[in-house]
C-alpha cells in the first residue's frame, strides 16, 4: 500500500490521501508511481533465514525526479511524522527512479539487515556484495542503479574509504562522518571519524550542527545469544536551520548516498539531538534483528522470551572472550600516558606539561611551546619544540605536513600597564592527509583542555594567518582595547 499528497498546491498539499494498494509485491507497486508525485508505501516480503520464512515490511519513500522544488523543501520536515504514522518496520528505503526500486534491492536490503546474506567487502573495488546461502550455496548479487546526470552527487575517493574502513576488521575507526564540501556543491567529503565504540555515539552528536547535512556510519556490537555480533547504523542529519533549497536537492540525493553507505542493519533519518544517543541506537538495532523486548511493564513475559533469557551467564561470558571489533587494545604502563579525556595520548607528560608552565612562568625565559603527532593519523602528542625568541621563531618549527598545536606568550601595553598575554596556536599544515584532518575534530576539546587557560587562540594553516599583527588584533579586540573608530 501507499499514500501520497492530495494536491502539489494550495491547503491540500500538506495532506497525504490513500493511493493504492495490490498484491502483486514490488513490480506492481512501482508501476503505480510516476516521476512528479512524492509517496510513502509499505512492502511486505519474505526473508529465509535457515529453514525458517519470517515477514518483512519496508518502509519505501519515493520522489520523482519531476517533482516541483518547493514540493521536496517541505518533504524533511513531514518524514518524521509520516514514519511514525505508517508504523514501525523492518527496513527504511528511498528511491527516485524505476531501476532502483526492485525486487532484488529490497532483498537485498532485507538480507543485510536480517543476517540472512552476508556482507563482503571486496578488497580490490571497495564495494560491498550481499551473500545468501541458498540449498547451502553462497550466491552473491550486486545492484547497479542508472541515474540521469543532472546534479549528481559524488564523493572524493576518501568517503568510501573511511566507510569502507568503519565497517572492516582491519581498522579501528568505528564511526564516520560524511558531508559537502560547501552548502551549494554536490560532492561528499570526510568531515570526522574516530575510534572507540563505548562513547562513539556521543562524540558524533557533539559534532552535528542545525546549519549543515551530515550523513554518518557507526558500527555497534550487538549479543545474540552466544554470537557477538558488529552491527552498522546510517544515519542521516538534516540540521533544521539548513536552508530551504539546499534541502530540496537532497531528495535527489538519497539513493545515491544510502547505496554508498549501504549494506547497514538499521538506518535513522533525524534533526533531533535527543534521538542520536546511544540507548536509541542500540533501540534500533535491536528492534532490526528482532531481539528487542516489545512487552509492556506490568505485562507478564511470553514463555519464549523467558526461554531465550535463561543462558544469560553464558552470554554474559562470551561478551567478556570475544574481541570488540572497534576496541583499541590496553596501552602498557610503559607507553603514553592517556590524559584525562581518553581521547588522546601523552608521551612524556611530565615534559609537556613543565614545558606549557614555563611559558607561563615569569621567571623563565621560554615564550613559546610546540606539541605535534608523532604520526601521521595518530593520537598521541609529544614535545616538538620550545623557544626564547619571537613568533617567527616559533613559526620556523611549523611544517605544511604536520599538525601542531602551541602556547604563545606575548604582551598589550594599556595605557602605562603591561600586561601578560597568551594566544593558542592551532596549525592544520595545508599537506596534511584528509583522513588525519577528520579526526582533528575529535581531538579539538582535550587537546584545547591541555593549554588552557589562555586569551585568545589562532587557527592558522598558512603563514600569512599567523602574524603578530593578527594575534594583536584579537587580544586588543577580547581585552576591549581595540579602536573601532575609521579615519574618514
Amino acid at each position: 500500500m501507499y499514500i501520497t499528497y492530495a494536491s502539489t498546491t494550495g491547503p491540500d498539499s500538506q495532506k497525504l490521501k490513500f493511493a493504492g494498494s495490490g498484491s502483486g509485491g514490488v513490480a506492481e507497486f512501482k508501476s503505480q508511481l510516476p516521476d512528479d508525485i512524492i509517496a510513502f508505501g509499505i512492502v511486505r516480503v519474505t526473508d529465509k533465514i535457515d529453514d525458517s520464512v519470517t515477514v518483512k515490511f519496508v518502509w519505501v519513500n519515493w520522489l520523482g525526479k519531476k517533482v516541483k522544488t518547493m514540493q521536496k523543501a517541505r518533504l524533511s520536515v513531514h518524514l518524521g511524522p509520516v514514519k511514525t504514522f505508517m508504523g514501525q518496520t523492518h527496513q527504511d528505503y528511498t528511491c527516485n527512479t524505476q531501476d532502483e526500486l526492485t525486487h532484488e534491492i529490497i532483498m537485498e536490503r532485507v538480507m543485510g539487515y536480517s543476517g540472512s546474506g552476508s556482507k563482503v567487502i571486496d578488497s580490490s573495488t571497495g564495494k560491498t556484495t550481499l551473500k545468501s546461502q541458498v540449498g547451502g550455496v553462497g550466491t552473491s548479487s550486486t545492484v547497479t542503479t542508472k541515474k540521469e546526470n543532472t546534479e549528481v552527487v559524488s564523493w572524493i575517493p576518501d568517503v568510501p574509504a573511511v566507510i569502507r574502513d568503519v565497517k572492516g576488521d582491519h581498522s579501528p575507526l568505528s564511526w564516520a562522518m560524511i558531508t559537502y564540501d560547501n552548502p551549494d556543491s554536490h560532492v561528499l567529503v570526510v568531515h570526522a571519524a574516530g575510534e572507540g565504540e563505548d562513547d562513539n555515539i556521543a562524540t558524533l552528536a557533539g559534532l552535528l550542527t542545525p546549519d549543515a547535512v551530515f550523513y554518518c556510519i557507526v558500527r555497534k556490537t550487538e549479543i545474540i545469544d552466544n554470537s557477538v555480533t558488529a552491527k552498522f547504523v546510517y544515519i542521516r542529519w538534516i540540521g533544521e536551520n539548513v536552508p530551504r533549497m539546499q534541502k530540496a536537492k537532497l531528495g535527489t540525493h538519497a539513493g545515491d548516498i544510502y547505496n554508498l553507505f549501504a549494506p547497514c542493519h538499521t538506518s535513522l533519518d533525524s534533526p533531533d539531538l535527543h534521538e542520536i544517543t546511544d540507548e536509541n541506537i542500540m533501540k534500533q538495532i535491536m528492534i532490526a534483528s528482532g531481539t528487542f523486548k516489545h512487552v509492556l511493564e506490568g505485562h507478564p513475559q511470553p514463555v519464549q522470551e523467558q526461554r531465550v533469557a535463561q543462558p544469560r551467564a553464558q552470554v554474559q561470558q562470551q561478551a567478556q572472550q570475544a574481541p570488540r571489533p572497534a576496541q583499541q587494545p590496553r596501552q602498557q604502563p610503559s607507553g603514553p600516558v592517556k590524559s584525562e579525556s581518553k581521547v588522546i595520548e601523552l608521551i612524556n607528560e611530565s615534559e609537556i606539561r613543565q614545558a606549557i608552565a614555563d611559558v607561563r612562568n615569569d621567571a623563565s625565559e621560554t615564550n613559546w611551546v610546540l606539541v605535534t603527532y608523532d604520526a601521521p593519523q595518530s593520537k598521541t602528542l609529544k614535545l616538538e619544540a620550545t623557544g626564547t625568541g619571537n613568533l617567527a621563531e616559533l613559526k620556523s618549527h611549523l611544517r605544511q605536513n604536520s599538525v601542531m598545536y602551541g602556547l604563545y606568550r606575548t604582551t598589550e601595553q594599556i595605557d602605562d600597564s603591561v600586561t601578560i598575554k597568551f594566544t593558542y596556536v592551532v596549525w592544520h599544515g595545508e599537506k596534511i592527509h584528509v583522513m588525519q584532518r577528520a579526526k582533528l575534530a575529535t581531538h579539538s576539546g582535550a587537546v584545547r583542555d591541555i593549554f588552557l587557560p589562555f586569551h585568545v587562540d589562532v587557527l592558522a594553516s598558512s603563514d600569512d594567518e599567523l602574524t603578530e599583527e593578527i594575534i594583536t588584533k584579537k587580544i586588543k579586540s577580547a581585552a576591549g582595547t581595540a579602536v573601532h573608530v575609521l579615519n574618514l
